[in-house]
């Protein structure tokens, strides 16, 4: 009995999983900057990619062992890559603030915007 309801149950879980995915696929388009589009896919690789690795982990013991060590490592690093993406965009975005040359390119001074108008860039070291 129990052994015809697992491929059911993968069925389910794979059915869930790229739904989120979908979502989140949609709501990283639609999100109008890069902290919002981050945070959704972020949120997909964590409630997505999840039902995804159970239900391949449901036809044998050793598939489950490295899809939940693979799960793991998942949630253990999204939010860190997340965070370090944003935290280098607000640094490029204070960067261009202060007026500081760019350096990507190095070629001259970024135009001042935002809410610390104009002030002199600190010495760099």
């Amino acid at each position: 009995m129990m052994a015809a309801l697992l491929p059911w149950l993968a069925d389910v879980l794979v059915v869930l999983g790229l739904v989120v995915l979908t979502i989140s696929v949609f709501g990283v388009l639609r999100m109008p900057d890069l902290f919002r589009s981050l945070h959704a896919a972020s949120i997909a690789t964590a409630l997505g990619v999840g039902p995804l690795l159970i239900a391949a982990g449901i036809g044998g013991s050793t598939i489950l062992m490295r899809g939940s060590l693979v799960l793991g490592f998942m949630l253990l690093t999204a939010p860190v890559s997340a965070h370090a993406i944003a935290r280098a965009e607000r640094h490029a975005e204070d960067r261009a603030a202060v007026g500081e040359p760019d350096p990507m390119t190095g070629d001259g001074w970024a135009i001042p915007t935002g809410r610390q108008g104009l002030r002199r860039p600190r010495a760099r070291r």
